[in-house]
């Protein structure tokens, strides 16, 4: 559990990735001047699935580095959410040659699955195998900037607020 006095800086959320969530490696993709060279770095044979909710310079950094016939599913872009005009798509000739299947993903269009999903996730975290983060802020005055913070960046895992404790 994250409370908000906790350090959120990049190189704690990549400790965090790396060393909580046992990936392989990671990088903060707000502080690498060149994430091209960041996704070789990280995936020297290239990407497979990429789960896309980071849009931008991100993803056409992303869509260089995709295997043939690798999957981008994509449920948001966050760093276009603030911009005045949205930044403009590059690399889109790498899906037609690299075959690449890029689809839009919603949660709700799986909710008749969501009783199977619980049960499946529940028995996962009882088993140690699926770990989780909260950023917990208490109070409901503290409820409007936790949500500014999920928009720039200022919290780590499933954001909550707590009205009150029992």
């Amino acid at each position: 559990m994250l409370q908000k006095d906790d350090s959120l800086s990049g190189a704690n959320t990549v400790d965090l990735l790396k060393n909580k969530f046992g990936f392989d490696d990671a990088f903060n993709y707000k502080e690498e001047p060149d994430l091209d060279a960041a996704l070789k770095r990280c995936f020297p044979e290239g990407v497979d699935i990429y789960f896309e909710n980071v849009g931008g310079k991100m993803l056409d950094a992303v869509r260089l580095n995709m295997r043939i016939r690798g999957r981008i599913a994509v449920c948001g872009m966050i760093s276009q959410y603030n911009l005045e005009k949205s930044e403009g798509v590059h690399n889109l000739m790498q899906v037609v040659g690299k075959r690449i299947r890029m689809e839009g993903f919603l949660a709700g269009d799986f909710y008749h699955q969501y009783p199977k999903f619980l049960e499946l996730v529940m028995r996962a975290i009882k088993e140690g195998k699926l770990v989780y983060v909260e950023d917990i802020a208490e109070g409901l005055e503290k409820a409007p900037s936790a949500l500014v913070g999920i928009f720039t960046g200022q919290n780590v895992g499933k954001q909550l607020v707590v009205i009150a404790r029992e």
